[in-house]
């Protein structure tokens, strides 16, 4: 959990709806599609602005699947492949070895073969050949008499491996979905939704995705069957494994790709993967967490022909030994990622790497296929965009990852003149580098995150779709956030704020007490994966009977033993700042010392509500009335007699009461000690200077 996070409520995106539009366009959607007042509030939040939109969102169909000529280059694609076909010319898929390119190259290459094509693959090995199109498995090709290469995930920046490809006669088509970047290869063709001037409707193609509209593309000129169930299954996984936004056709290929392999699976692979992971219903996540790793593994430790085998397999019981080989394959890789996790770590802390706004790890002989995770986890800790290079025999391989907002890709390009190659998104890419550039490399990329601003992306931002009571924790609000499935990257799940959670009971749970546990009044439990360090440093959490504990959730289903509960799966935890003791002294001591404290204080870098921070002159009294009955006995500021009464209230009440000259006090061995001081004078709380600056500091904010 990063230490500068910001919790941020999606309001209406629509701009154009003023108050009375927007309540005349949730009764229309309430209405029309049987919605309840939230499920109406929460979609028009989130971009919805009419019937027919809000409708397709809701109900994805095969209808919302584009036309695959709008490619520009399709005809001229398609007509070269089917002139291919009429000739029994050697058609070689050259494919990523990731999941998303694995997969493509299984979806293209199943239709083809079905469809009496003269065809092979080739997939480079991660560890020896790298990513990309190489002149050594080119020239292969080419003896072997491959008349036309096609690429799959791959390609759209081999300019000089297109040439060679040109000169020795064999035909490159590319289909790929990263960004473009200078002069497009000479390809006789390329579908990439991303080229300049593209016509395609969607840019967010997974490279699965872009595979299996030129089969889409084929099968029509053809008028031959394409299995779409099967095909439309692949690109599913692919689509979330490869995290593309879950938005427009990726959405609307998940949704439907989900509702076969719950139903009736058509591959065979997906279903002996789907058996061996012991999962029966499928949701979105399942793709990303459990089946792709899965499937990633075998690319990442040099063995990605197994996920074609596994893809464009019949025989259940070779299926089933493959699934089952995979998943050792994806044990091996965790193996190896702890352990250069670990490494990595100790760099960090050693290079105090954590202070740099672009965090750059460079170990030596650190296994390439398993970096890009291991900049993942560090992202994920420090929320930093990360670069993490594997030097080996004086090369360096690297992966980035990036935080929202700051474009890892258009970072690289600002220093691309050092490196061999580079590739990738705006979130995520990679390079090649010669050793003696990596320091060069290092200063000119962070001189460019400081030209762009690149500390105002360095707060994760957190949104939340509304703040709700726990009475509105029910079955009927999981149905309504169900209906926002499929869920994940560009289309997050629905999350809620819970107002004053009545929290009874915390605590941790795991082998290493990583994760939280806690209870509700209402008996809804909560489990915070990866919170457990919450809970480890707030001692005090128990004396204020959990006050001041703020929940950001989903809602969730459990089933044990048969019996269904709802529970809340905490996406984030924080203890609302007044309720911290040494953030209470703080805010106190600039209000009392500063003439200006809206100066001093940053509200919305400590998370502070300015609301929170009215002082009522009952309690004031309240206050004095706890000093005079604790007879000169020294005290907590933590009461679970008072359980409203934060910290910063009952300081800012004894500094008032000290201004008027009611009360002494001060702290020892962290209880409060204080003196009451006798007067007969009546004594004006609320015009006393504390309370008119505590005053003008919350109405400018």
């Amino acid at each position: 959990m990063s230490d500068k996070t910001k919790w941020i409520l999606r309001k209406n995106k629509n701009s154009h709806l003023n108050p009375s539009d927007y309540e005349s366009l949730k009764k229309q959607l309430m209405q029309n599609l049987d919605l309840g007042s939230r499920a109406a509030e929460i979609l028009i939040n989130r971009g919805m602005d009419s019937i027919l939109q809000t409708k397709r969102y809701l109900n994805p169909s095969h209808d919302d699947l584009h036309d695959p000529f709008l490619f520009n280059d399709m005809e001229k694609v398609v007509k070269r492949i089917v002139k291919a076909q009429e000739a029994n010319e050697k058609i070689c898929l050259y494919g990523d070895y990731d999941a998303d390119g694995t997969t493509g190259v299984s979806i293209l290459l199943h239709f083809l073969k079905s469809n009496g094509f003269n065809v092979t693959y080739f997939i480079p090995n991660r560890l020896i050949t790298g990513y990309g199109l190489h002149t050594t498995p080119l020239q292969t090709l080419v003896d072997e008499g491959v008349g036309l290469l096609i690429t799959i995930d791959n390609g759209i920046t081999a300019n000089d491996q297109v040439e060679f490809c040109n000169q020795h006669k064999m035909d490159v088509i590319i289909t790929d979905h990263h960004e473009c970047h200078g002069t497009l290869p000479a390809a006789l063709g390329i579908i990439n939704p991303k080229v300049p001037g593209s016509n395609y409707p969607f840019k967010e193609l997974c490279g699965a995705g872009v595979a299996f509209k030129l089969a889409q593309a084929i099968s029509i000129r053809l008028n031959v069957d394409l299995d779409l169930q099967n095909a439309v299954e692949c690109v599913a996984l692919a689509t979330v494994a490869d995290l593309v936004p879950l938005q427009n056709e990726n959405r609307s290929l998940v949704f439907l790709g989900l509702a076969y392999l719950n139903s009736s699976p058509r591959n065979p692979g997906i279903r002996a993967l789907i058996e061996a992971s012991e999962l029966t219903q499928l949701k979105a996540w399942h793709f990303g967490f459990v089946l792709g790793p899965k499937i990633n593994a075998a690319g990442r430790l040099g063995e990605a022909h197994h996920i074609v085998d596994l893809l464009t397999g019949s025989d259940p019981v070779k299926l089933m030994e493959l699934a089952k080989f995979l998943s050792e394959e994806n044990r091996k890789r965790q193996d190896l990622e702890l352990a250069i996790l670990a490494d990595a770590l100790v760099l960090v802390e050693s290079q105090e790497l954590n202070k740099d706004d672009i965090m750059i790890v460079v170990g030596e002989n650190w296994h390439s296929g398993v970096i890009g995770i291991v900049a993942s986890r560090i992202q994920e800790k420090y929320y930093r965009p990360v670069i993490v290079i594997s030097v080996v025999d004086g090369i360096g391989k690297a992966s980035c990852r990036s935080v929202e907002g700051f474009n890892i890709f258009e970072a690289l390009k600002s220093c691309g003149e050092y490196f061999s190659s580079y590739g990738g998104h705006d979130q995520a890419a990679g390079f090649s580098i010669k050793a003696q550039n990596i320091g060069t490399m290092i200063e000119k990329i962070k001189n460019y995150g400081e030209s762009v601003g690149i500390k105002k992306h360095l707060i994760r931002k957190i949104p939340y779709d509304a703040i709700i009571s726990e009475d509105e924790i029910t079955w009927e609000l999981f149905e309504v956030c169900s209906r926002f499935e499929p869920c994940g990257l560009g289309n997050p799940g629905v999350q809620f704020v819970i107002d004053k959670p009545d929290i009874i009971s915390m605590g941790t749970m795991g082998k290493e007490a990583n994760h939280l546990r806690l209870s509700l009044r209402n008996d809804i439990k909560g489990v915070g994966f990866g919170f457990g360090d919450f809970y480890r440093t707030q001692p005090d959490l128990a004396l204020t009977g959990y006050q001041g504990v703020e929940l950001l959730c989903r809602l969730d289903a459990n089933e044990y033993r048969g019996n269904k509960t709802l529970q809340l799966l905490v996406k984030d935890i924080r203890l609302n700042p007044i309720w911290n003791l040494e953030t209470a002294k703080r805010l106190v001591k600039a209000i009392v010392q500063s003439e200006n404290p809206g100066a001093l204080i940053d509200l919305a870098t400590d998370n502070i509500n300015p609301g929170d921070l009215h002082l009522l002159r009952e309690t004031v009294k309240h206050v004095y009335l706890i000093l005079g009955n604790a007879s000169g006995s020294g005290i907590s500021v933590y009461s679970k007699k008072n359980p409203d009464l934060s910290p910063f209230h009952f300081l800012m009440a004894c500094e008032v009461l000290r201004e008027v000259g009611l009360i002494a006090y001060g702290f020892k061995d962290g209880l409060l000690f204080s003196k009451i001081i006798e007067t007969r004078k009546k004594k004006d709380i609320q015009n006393t200077k504390l309370m008119i600056k505590l005053k003008k500091m919350i109405s400018e904010r």
